[in-house]
């Protein structure tokens, strides 16, 4: 079942005539896929590059969650008319329940995908001290991990493809039947979540194939860079940091966009794996500021992007194993700069 209130919320928005994730500009596309996705109860993976707003996405959908009425201090945000986890039911037997409203953003978890990730960081574990006051195979002993804690909310999920094999198979009853069995407790603990999972699938170091079976259970979703220069601009705008009492020109807002835009289009994308995302132009663009302020100007020049340009985007770009570039992004950087903004 879709999570309480969410497909209200967003058909309300779309019958204002809004649109319910504005938050990211453009890439109509793929959030019109995602609300359709989410509408139909899915569970979507989201492949694209680094910085083009899939966390920022994930986020705001759980902001715009309508709170829900949750036993006060349960980790499982158990609906009191429809108790799940035992500790609850237990509660209710007694008489001992509490009420609370529970805001969208508590229902919200986040888990980073890697090779240290575990089972138990996922469905949970053993806390040693209520083991030792109730036994090891007592249900009060358990201690959910993320993806319980996720119930009634939503899970995002980054880079699901570091996770190893093992971890996937965990996945797998959870994203399907929306329950966790705990074996040494015997109970079936609820997951009803959303999960957002995100994938770069051009990264090769550090990650795992994703199962078949897995990505059965997700819609598949491509986000990419913002279409066009007008979008970049907007987002440098909106999501970019002031700095007081700094001037930030259109011709310098212009250059940003335009030198960023350059990594993903001809002919300096035949030297690249991964161009520069949004994510480092609004580095460039809070740095251009921060380095006028340093120098006691109060303006930023297009020669701050110049002189910022390598190090806010050396980092975010990947050279070709073809180019000659491949160890030196800096220096492809440099050359880019100097190609469009001149020397």
């Amino acid at each position: 079942m879709i999570i309480e209130g969410l497909k209200e919320t967003i058909l309300g928005y779309v019958d204002s005539g809004k649109d319910p994730l504005d938050v990211i500009f453009g890439q109509e596309d793929a959030k019109e896929k995602i609300l359709a996705s989410i509408l139909a109860d899915h569970h979507v993976l989201i492949e694209g590059p680094p910085g083009v707003g899939k966390t920022t996405l994930a986020k705001y959908l759980a902001s715009i969650l309508p709170p829900v009425n949750a036993v006060k201090g349960c980790p499982f945000h158990c609906d009191p008319s429809k108790l799940v986890c035992p500790l609850c039911i237990t509660k209710s037997k007694e008489g001992n329940l509490e009420v609370e409203k529970v805001e969208g953003s508590r229902r919200f978890v986040r888990i980073q995908g890697s090779p240290d990730l575990t089972a138990e960081d996922l469905l949970g574990d053993i806390d040693p001290t209520k083991a030792f006051k109730f036994g090891p195979h007592d249900y009060r002993a358990f201690t959910p991990g993320k993806l319980l804690k996720g119930n009634r909310g939503i899970v995002f999920f980054d880079e699901l493809n570091r996770v190893p094999e093992k971890l996937q198979n965990a996945l797998l009853q959870v994203l399907e039947e929306r329950i966790a069995t705990i074996g040494p407790y015997d109970v079936d603990y609820a997951s009803n979540f959303i999960m957002l999972a995100t994938m770069n699938p051009r990264e090769h170091a550090g990650v795992e194939e994703l199962s078949d079976v897995l990505l059965d259970r997700f819609d598949i979703v491509r986000m990419g860079y913002p279409e066009t220069p007008e979008r970049e601009r907007q987002i440098l705008v909106k999501y970019g940091l002031k700095t007081e009492g700094i001037e930030i020109p259109d011709e310098v807002i212009d250059s940003i966009v335009k030198l960023v835009r350059a990594t993903r289009e001809e002919p300096w994308d035949k030297e690249l794996d991964q161009g520069a995302s949004a994510r480092a132009g609004l580095s460039l663009y809070e740095k251009v500021q921060t380095i006028a302020l340093l120098q006691k100007r109060k303006t930023a020049t297009i020669d701050d992007v110049r002189s910022m340009a390598v190090s806010s985007m050396g980092s975010r770009i990947k050279p070709s194993p073809e180019s000659k570039f491949y160890d030196d992004p800096l220096g492809l950087i440099q050359e880019i700069s100097e190609g469009i903004l001149g020397g």
